[in-house]
């Protein structure tokens, strides 16, 4: 049984019609029309009323309903009921709805009519009632409705008893053969029997009636039931008369004070349904013999209106149509979305997304439904509804039936045919098909692939290039990995030739192959069409030789060994110029390190798909006072501690507390990027993950970004505070519980898990100091049995083995990284990066329409007025409010003012034909906004498309032609080019007409002329074949003459169209020449290449202040040589500009500042050697032994000269063992290798030899130390592992400490010295950017994490990656038990810990940091 609703459901209209209609007397085993849905057309018969039902004349019984007030709305107390009776079958029927689980009741504007889904969980079926259940689909109704069903009270023989004439003649001889001297009496007539027990019924339920017996031998009384009124004595007692001496007394029943709990039991209801059934036979006796109905006054009103006021479906927005009415066929599709035929298209459209939201697997019969009603009215809201959910890939049933018939498939056999075989077909096909055709194929693969979420098909049907493996497949012609760029070359030429259509794909195809292989060969293939020339990339020329090392790896003085030795090995041009670009490089590399951090911006590295966001962020950062809101957003944001709400509203809504505190928290991630932007000396930063989910999370959501492990954390970041918020935050009925765990969740952020390092204040170590030695191993007893009596504090209690992520965390992720992932609108995100901000932000005042007033606002609005014509007649300017100005897909090459043209020119209003519209300007920004989208609709193939076309960009910008009152003479300026430019797109119309023809370079005339020649050759030709005897072909000799004559008169037409379009436009070039007040510069430019649902985003921004341009291609930031790539880009190289930002040209250089760098430079160190003497630590019951004794003295230096820079001696202490193990360093050994065991940690030597080891300053460690040398941004780890030799089941162990770099993953693989079956680890310390130690806060920010190798095979297992931190201490990471012992590690990785912006910020900008 279902205790929730489930499947389809109806709409309130569409159930209080089947309500009328249904007749449970008549119900069949699988035809109820009130409590099921009817099958999918095609698949069964359609519900209807079986053969017989009544039809239904209900009447509301008013005493026992409770109905709606006229002006009064529900709320989460409302229940109503409606108590009706059929006047036919005197069937008793009853609707209940209960409103108490709701919150915003429908209807509302986001729900219109209740949508009710079947709660069988609340059926009941009796011998005498039936019920059945529903609830509304709605989130914020969920209101429970009943209907219940009770047969009439009263029997047919109780009828027949009461009316039969037999029995009422035999009462009449029965009362005169008793008292014959009785004068008045006689035969009673049927309905005067009915009408007198309907009276004494009535009194009876009448509490003011006094008079409640009345003797048995009243005439009237014994007219209609006998003597004494024994004939009906037995029904007249089951209503509750009572008989004694010689009277009859009428029931009294009691009162009931509460209706809406009533369920018909009562003896009160129970006379009442008596009453109403007696009334109702009056009017059947009275229709059927003609008698006169005394009751006739009482009325039988319809209850039809009543049931449509508790189903609040009275007043529903219905369809006018001009049509007939539609087929039986096209009610069924209503039926099938629980509409009716009457429904407007906005409530079929409501329907149509309730049954697809609330039976999803019948979502594509529904969208079947919805095309065809659309195709039936004839409506362009319900076309545009269709079209956008194909667009949206929707495939309906129809639809999907037909593109498996294509293929000669059924739909019986579609679910056993695999995809391999539907792309075999599609193929096989291909040969035989023409363009139109082959679209067809196409188009049916991918309705196919769609329905089945198969790739493989999808990428098939669009000839997808967008990846490595589908740039090969479409090749094809045996294109694989291993082939030379040559061969495919070679491959694209054939492809290029075999059809010009493909001559995209092939660009598309190599530039996706190229970007993948970084083969310079196939980019200047791209860019030139030729295969020669081109200059190999770095990476390339390694891999060409043979290198596995990246460049920076590598040695420079090994380099002339290995080029000698590539020379001989595979002698060559190309292994010249592997050489040369290898050279090259290294020249460009030391004339790059010339260019100063301080004059150069940063760039940002992707997250996978992100280069849209990262261009955002850059664009945000070059905009100065956009920056300083930034990093001064402290001044700017609300205080949510003085202020529980926002009245200002913020995109014309208004916004919650959720959504405040979120902007906030976005503004923080933002402020940190920017700090790290300034400050970090590398020429590019990753932005964090938290920054990326905000962007793509709902604020609501933030929370979900916590993550569990770090809940220590929320005490130090005021946790107290943070759970008085979130419990002020939540909404009503959270309880205190829940806000509080939220606010520990929100505190406790960690969502990256390679979170790049900030800068923190380390601890500078006085000259001699030493810093402290790795901390000895614990024993094996619980730490929290440790006693206070060795003087320390007691440790924290051991964290215990826990996954990585958390639940939480990863449905945050999942979140966020599926709308990052997916290729997102630039416009749509800087909208939605824009409210967030502006959300957090403290308001001035508020415009005339609410709108919250802020700088940022202030920034980028653009007031506008739109003024309506109708008749030629002008109303009144409209006022309007935008952040951008959003041109029109481009359909052909356009400019960037004649795209603007057709946003402010006259144009139709909307979809009338008799109202035209304008815009103006009134008021414009200092940054003006130009959103150029190219995503587009193609109703010709019902799909989306992206435009390519060219929107040339001006550098400079005069929008003075835009602002009425920028002249007084502009508005009939306005208007003359109005007219002007409806002339040239009629012109360009007919010159389109007559010069495209679908063959290249001919147009219209050439060939009408080439048509004429033919038929002229075909002419003489006759006479060639009379004479073999051929008969001649019938041909009007005048018709060529005739089409040489047309293409003549077209030749000059089309010279005459060149005329006056050159004439034309020259008018409209220098109407608004002499108005240059208003002037912008071209500020940025985003770029976008790509189809519609893949791609790259970068950004060019202008730096006036060094007067160059630059691009931004995520973390390359190069200068811009070529201004036709910016201005005019016009390939597919080149890509298209999606959005322009333009800046007033008189405050440029103090609006647009790219150039904002502090880069942190680390002290260079002196050189300064001493020596530290590694501890013999005692590993024993008691505790801890913290004794240090001197082990080794004048140890030997080890590590490569060559790869580390300014040395520096750090005393680092490692096992005897793990030093014996690197023979190459030949350091003494003093100590046999230390072991520990599990059980109890027996009482061993634990000693470490002392060594000197050398300080690097470089951010990786590629010495020949293997992570034993102590570097910048290290980490130092203390293991034990499994011993060599020893036993496996005693758990005997060694220990070794090794340096891990901060923010990089190292592999086992690699470096054979790290630990391969770690046993236990712990954080030790940590060396920064400098020859310091960490603090210790610093070093509690600090998350190692540990990849054991079976996470690639048994991804389902517990524990598959072990992260650990300072506070944890010792983690144990062989845990047997668990699956994880004696299993190898696959890597090993030290990140930061993402914190919370709060008073730490104010510290490290003291700092410097």
């Amino acid at each position: 049984m279902s205790f929730q609703p489930s499947g389809p459901g109806k709409t309130a209209p569409k159930l209080a019609q089947d309500f009328l209609t249904f007749d449970p007397l008549r119900v069949g085993q699988s035809a109820n029309v009130l409590a099921d849905h009817p099958p999918p057309v095609g698949d069964g018969q359609q519900l209807a009323p079986a053969r017989g039902s009544c039809q239904h004349e209900y009447s509301t019984k008013t005493r026992q309903s409770v109905q709606p007030p006229l002006d009064l709305r529900p709320d989460g107390t409302t229940m109503y009921k409606l108590a009706t009776v059929c006047k036919k079958c005197r069937m008793h029927a009853e609707i209940k709805l209960d409103y108490t689980p709701a919150t915003t009741p429908c209807p509302t504007s986001e729900y219109p009519l209740h949508h009710f889904q079947r709660l069988k969980s609340v059926d009941k079926i009796g011998e005498s009632r039936i019920k059945y259940g529903w609830r509304c689909s709605a989130p914020q109704c969920q209101a429970l409705l009943e209907i219940t069903y009770r047969q009439a009270r009263l029997a047919d023989r109780e009828k027949d008893l009461l009316i039969n004439t037999e029995y009422l003649r035999r009462r009449y001889e029965a009362i005169v053969a008793q008292d014959p001297s009785r004068e008045g009496i006689r035969q009673a007539t049927p309905i005067e029997a009915l009408s007198r027990l309907r009276k004494y019924t009535r009194d009876a339920l009448d509490p003011r009636h006094d008079k409640r017996a009345f003797p048995a031998n009243n005439k009237r009384f014994m007219e209609a039931f006998g003597i004494s009124g024994q004939d009906c004595g037995a029904l007249l007692e089951r209503l509750g008369f009572k008989y004694a001496d010689y009277e009859w007394t009428l029931p009294n029943p009691p009162v009931l004070e509460d209706r809406l709990q009533a369920d018909g039991s009562s003896q009160r209801e129970f006379l009442e349904d008596v009453e109403v059934e007696l009334l109702a036979w009056m009017y059947k006796l009275s229709a059927d013999t003609g008698a006169m109905n005394p009751a006739i006054s009482d009325g039988w009103s319809s209850a039809a209106r009543d049931v449509d006021r508790i189903l609040a479906a009275q007043g529903y927005q219905r369809h006018v149509s001009l049509r007939r009415a539609g087929t039986n066929e096209q009610a069924a599709y209503f039926d099938s979305l629980g509409s009716l035929p009457d429904f407007s298209d906005n409530l079929v459209e409501f329907g149509y997304d309730r049954q697809s939201l609330c039976d999803p697997e019948r979502q594509a019969y529904y969208f079947e439904c919805l095309q065809v009603i659309s195709e039936s009215r004839g409506t362009e809201q319900l076309q545009m509804k269709v079209a956008t959910l194909q667009s949206q890939d929707l495939v309906s049933r129809r639809d999907l039936s037909a593109a498996y018939r294509y293929f000669n498939i059924s739909l019986s056999e579609a679910n056993v045919v695999a995809d391999a075989r539907v792309l075999e077909l599609f193929q096989a096909q291909q040969p035989d098909l023409g363009p139109a055709q082959a679209d067809d194929a196409r188009q049916a693969l991918y309705r196919i692939g769609s329905s089945r979420q198969s790739q493989l098909l999808i990428n098939a049907s669009r000839q997808s290039v967008d990846t490595y493996d589908d740039a090969l497949a479409w090749l094809g012609n045996g294109a694989n990995k291993d082939m030379s760029d040559d061969n495919i070359i070679a491959i694209a030429g054939v492809k290029e030739a075999e059809s010009q259509a493909n001559d995209e794909i092939v660009q598309k195809a190599i530039s996706t192959i190229a970007r993948e292989r970084k083969s310079n060969m196939l980019n200047d293939w791209l860019t030139t069409g030729r295969a020669d020339g081109y200059t190999m990339d770095v990476n390339e020329a390694l891999r060409y030789l043979n290198i596995e090392q990246s460049i920076n790896e590598i040695e420079q003085t090994v380099l002339p060994i290995l080029f000698e030795s590539a020379r001989n090995d595979r002698p060559g041009e190309t292994t010249e110029k592997a050489i040369a670009a290898i050279q090259q490089y290294l020249a460009n590399q030391g004339r790059a390190g010339l260019r100063s951090p301080e004059t150069w911006p940063v760039g940002l590295t992707s997250h996978g798909n992100t280069c849209y966001l990262n261009s955002l962020l850059q664009y945000y950062f070059s905009i100065k006072p956009l920056r300083d809101i930034v990093l001064n957003y402290e001044q700017y944001r609300l205080d949510t501690l003085k202020y529980n709400e926002k009245q200002e509203r913020v995109g014309q809504r208004k916004i919650s507390m959720v959504e405040i505190k979120g902007g906030q928290r976005f503004a923080e991630d933002l402020l940190h990027l920017f700090q790290r932007m300034i400050k970090d000396p590398e020429t590019a930063v990753k932005p964090e993950e938290d920054l990326v989910c905000r962007a793509f999370l709902e604020p609501k959501d933030y929370a979900l970004l916590a993550s569990a492990t770090n809940e220590g954390d929320a005490a130090v970041n005021g946790l107290e505070n943070a759970v008085d918020q979130s419990v002020a935050d939540a909404p009503e009925g959270t309880d205190a519980a829940t806000a509080s765990a939220a606010a520990n969740a929100r505190l406790s952020s960690n969502a990256s898990s390679t979170t790049l390092q900030g800068d923190e204040q380390d601890i500078t170590m006085a000259n001699g100091e030493r810093p402290p030695t790795p901390p000895e191993s614990p024993k094996g007893k619980p730490l929290d049995d440790q006693s206070a009596q060795d003087g320390r504090p007691p440790l924290p209690p051991r964290a215990p083995l826990r996954r990585f992520s958390t639940s939480a965390k990863e449905e945050a992720l999942a979140l966020a990284k599926h709308n990052a992932t997916l290729q997102q609108d630039v416009t749509e995100v800087h909208d939605g990066i824009m409210f967030r901000l502006r959300s957090g932000m403290m308001p001035r005042s508020t415009d005339e329409f609410g709108e919250q007033e802020d700088p940022l606002r202030d920034m980028y609005a653009i007031c506008m007025t739109e003024r309506h014509v109708e008749k030629q007649v002008e109303g009144k300017a409209i006022p309007q409010t935008d952040s951008s100005i959003t041109v029109n897909v481009p359909t052909e090459a356009t400019d960037i003012y004649s795209a603007l043209d057709e946003v402010f020119d006259l144009q139709p209003y909307g979809n009338r034909t008799d109202v035209e519209a304008y815009k103006s300007i009134r008021y414009l920004p200092p940054v003006l906004q130009i959103s150029m989208p190219r995503i587009g609709f193609d109703r010709n193939r019902g799909g989306t498309f992206k435009s390519e076309e060219m929107i040339k960009l001006e550098d400079e910008l005069y929008m003075d032609r835009y602002c009425d009152a920028s002249h007084p003479e502009i508005a009939q300026r306005r208007r003359r080019c109005w007219i002007w430019r409806r002339q040239l797109q009629a012109l360009k119309k007919e010159q389109k007409a007559l010069s495209q023809t679908g063959i290249e370079q001919m147009d219209g005339p050439s060939a009408v002329s080439e048509s004429a020649e033919y038929l002229k050759g075909v002419v003489e030709s006759n006479s060639m074949l009379q004479e073999v005897g051929i008969d001649n072909i019938e041909l009007d000799e005048d018709l060529p003459s005739t089409l040489a004559s047309e293409a003549h008169e077209q030749s000059k037409r089309l010279d005459a169209l060149k005329t006056e379009i050159e004439s034309l436009q020259t008018l409209l070039d220098t109407q608004f020449q002499d108005l240059k007040n208003l002037k912008y510069r071209l500020a940025a430019v985003f770029i976008h290449r790509g189809t519609h649902g893949h791609g790259h985003y970068w950004l060019y921004i202008h730096d006036f202040t060094n007067d160059i341009w630059r691009s931004y291609n995520d973390e390359r930031v190069e200068e811009v040589t070529k201004m036709e790539d910016i201005f005019e880009a016009k390939t597919w190289q080149q890509g298209t500009p999606t959005y322009a930002v333009y800046v007033q040209d008189d405050k440029k250089e103090q609006l647009v500042q790219p150039v904002c760098r502090a880069p942190e430079k680390p002290p260079t160190p002196e050189p300064e050697v001493w020596e530290q003497q590694a501890p013999d630590v005692q590993m024993k019951e008691g505790g801890w032994n913290q004794q240090v004794e001197s082990t080794a003295q004048n140890l030997r230096q080890e590590g490569g000269e060559a790869s580390w820079d300014e040395q520096r001696e750090v005393a680092q202490g490692v096992s005897a063992d793990a030093v014996q193990n690197r023979r190459s360093q030949d350091l003494p050994v003093e100590h046999h290798s230390p072991r520990l065991r599990k059980r109890g940690y027996e009482s061993k030597q634990t000693p470490f030899v002392g060594f000197k080891t050398r300080y690097s300053e470089a951010p990786a460690h590629r010495g020949s130390g293997g992570y034993r040398d102590a570097a910048a941004n290290s980490v130092g780890v203390l293991f034990t592992t499994a011993a060599q030799g020893g036993d496996p089941e005693e758990g005997e162990e060694e220990v070794q400490h090794v340096w891990l770099p901060l923010g990089k993953r190292v592999y086992t693989r690699d470096v054979p010295t790290l630990p391969l079956r770690p046993v236990t680890a712990r954080i030790t310390t940590m060396i920064r950017s400098t020859p310091q130690l960490a603090s210790p806060e610093v070093l509690e920010r600090v998350v190692c994490e540990v990849y054991p190798r079976y996470n690639r095979t048994d991804a389902g297992e517990d524990g598959e990656i072990v992260a650990f931190s300072k506070s944890d201490g010792l983690v144990r990471l062989d845990d047997v038990e668990n699956g994880r012992g004696r299993k190898e590690v696959e890597g090993y990785e030290c990140s930061w810990k993402r914190r919370d912006c709060c008073a730490e910020d104010a510290e490290d900008l003291e700092h410097g940091l």
